[in-house]
């Protein structure tokens, strides 16, 4: 004989055996508490996984948006539903009441209410102590995530506990359980990253999580009717308590790779991937190119004549040059991103007083540069791994010059165009210091990077290049044409570069903020980027 389970719903044992006439209200109350239960595993799931989505948009500015990043959210989800499995399992056996079920989704939900008040010191002091991106993306995103998450995870295993009735039923119920919640998992997740961040802030996308999970819980309660004892709300604090979270002159480029190159015949010489791009290497004739693949697009990312070392095939690069008449003396210089390493070298080659540091968050690339673009690295050229905002957040060293060309494949990301980034360049800018941005033109996203840009930089300027991108040059205090004119020609005649400065200012727009006229200013907490960069514009393939 088959044993009987003990319904769990929101009644006292004594209630399941009422007088004739109570027995209809009774079951009308049982099939709106099992309703509300179900509906309440669609909300939780969807809870879970569009916090799980967001949770990139608190990390990225700290620790960058690659992969450790994500392998540190993901496997921070995947412990704290670990641990909630458990722990919602347990409690269910010892006391199966809908209103410690409804307290265990509140007390989640009060935490996402409260994280926008403390997320960020949490963050800094991570970033602070921690110097390893690895552990530090994963203490953060603990921190941050592992006690709402495991308090949210308990809801399914204690939603079957209070509706089983039969053990006959028991496959019924978990997989309705579970396949509700995943479906409203599949739903918080797309809704968050295809209309939430699109549309609004972290901030307010992590507050009306909370609220939508304080309502369901307070669903629960009231349901529950409250006619359980205090011992019951005094498990569920216990339990909160318990888990609480704690140039010239020296060779920048080995010319026998470069010959070893020439000798190669066409085609695609290599396909490296890496831990965050798939990177091809190609030979046309006497140019070598370095492309990443992603999506399906080939997005042209540096070209290097093999021949020529003072070539810049790519003509953005040729006005990004511009920037240098910027600063008195740019003697110091910092770019992000490096592709095949034109730019820098470019810059190394005809500037020898010069030292440039190149961060590049993808160490395959660096080793890709070095291996077929022959780059080599002197006392003066520096070529670092990593992410460019987490190397200025973490270095305090001042520049005279700023450049940042940090695409990958077609987009900038999200987390290197935002208010807060720029305003950490500004601070890292010697006085008199000036930052040059490479920018796709001709949607949304630029007007709203030329937007922001404008509001922490008092002086911008924009050079087009004619063939897509657009050279923003950014400093604290503005200069007259009659000095950059004058600036560009002395620099020209000091060092001979190989695109004179002074026709590259001739690009120069005359009313540059008037192309943020459709932009809005992007922050950390909305920065729709991928959004924006569509908007006005086709995909390109190449950069």
């Amino acid at each position: 004989m088959t044993p009987k389970l003990v319904p769990s719903l929101p009644f006292p044992p004594e209630a399941l055996v009422q007088r004739p006439h109570a027995e209809s209200t009774a079951g009308s109350s049982h099939a709106a508490a099992t309703v509300m239960i179900y509906a309440a595993a669609f909300i939780t799931g969807a809870i879970v996984m569009s916090f799980e989505m967001l949770g990139s948009r608190y990390l990225n500015p700290y620790f960058g948006g690659g992969i450790y990043t994500w392998a540190a959210l993901i496997s921070t989800v995947l412990i704290a539903l670990t641990a909630g499995y458990f722990l919602g399992g347990t409690l269910a056996d010892r006391t199966a009441s809908l209103a410690v079920l409804a307290l265990t989704v509140i007390v989640g939900s009060l935490y996402l209410l409260a994280l926008p008040s403390f997320a960020q010191a949490i963050l800094e002091f991570v970033l602070a102590g921690v110097d390893d991106i690895r552990a530090g993306s994963l203490i953060a995103a603990l921190a941050l995530m592992f006690f709402p998450v495991t308090f949210l995870g308990m809801y399914s295993p204690f939603a079957i506990r209070l509706l089983l009735r039969s053990a006959q039923r028991s496959g019924r119920v978990s997989g309705a359980v579970y396949g509700i919640s995943t479906a409203g998992a599949i739903v918080g997740t797309l809704g968050t990253t295809f209309f939430l961040i699109p549309t609004i802030g972290s901030r307010a996308i992590t507050l009306t999580l909370g609220a939508l999970g304080l309502a369901a819980g307070l669903a629960l309660l009231a349901l529950a009717r409250l006619h359980r004892p205090a011992g019951s709300v005094l498990v569920v604090v216990a339990l909160a308590v318990s888990t609480a979270p704690a140039g010239r002159a020296d060779n920048l480029i080995d010319e026998a790779v470069r010959a070893s190159m020439l000798e190669r015949a066409d085609g695609r010489l290599a396909h490296i991937e890496t831990a965050y791009n798939d990177v091809f290497i190609t030979k046309r004739g006497h140019q070598l190119v370095m492309s990443f693949q992603l999506k399906g697009w080939d997005y042209t990312e540096s070209v290097s004549n093999l021949l020529d070392p003072d070539d810049l095939p790519l003509r953005y690069a040729q006005v990004m040059t511009i920037a240098t008449i910027y600063p008195e003396t740019a003697r110091k210089i910092l770019m992000l991103g490096l592709g095949g390493g034109s730019i820098s070298t470019y810059l190394g080659r005809f500037m020898p007083e010069a030292a440039i540091t190149t961060v590049e968050i993808d160490p395959g690339v660096i080793t890709a540069a070095k291996t077929y673009f022959g780059l080599r690295e002197t006392e003066r050229m520096r070529y670092r791994a990593g992410d460019g905002r987490v190397f200025l957040s973490r270095n305090d060293e001042l520049y005279d010059l700023i450049l940042l060309d940090a695409y990958r494949g077609g987009y900038v990301p999200f987390h290197l165009l935002t208010r807060e980034f720029y305003t950490l360049v500004k601070q890292r800018l010697t006085p008199g210091g000036a930052a040059a941005f490479n920018v796709h033109d001709g949607s949304k996203l630029y007007a709203s990077t030329v937007k922001t840009l404008g509001e922490v930089f008092a002086a911008l300027d924009l050079y087009p290049s004619g063939v897509g991108e657009v050279i923003a040059v950014a400093s604290a205090s503005p200069l007259d044409p009659r000095t950059l004119e004058r600036r560009a020609a002395t620099l020209q005649e000091r060092h001979g570069f190989r695109f004179p400065l002074p026709q590259i200012l001739r690009r120069r727009l005359e009313q540059p903020r008037l192309q943020a006229a459709n932009g809005d200013v992007i922050t950390d907490d909305f920065a729709p980027a991928d959004v924006y960069d569509v908007i006005g514009k086709d995909a390109r393939r190449r950069k």
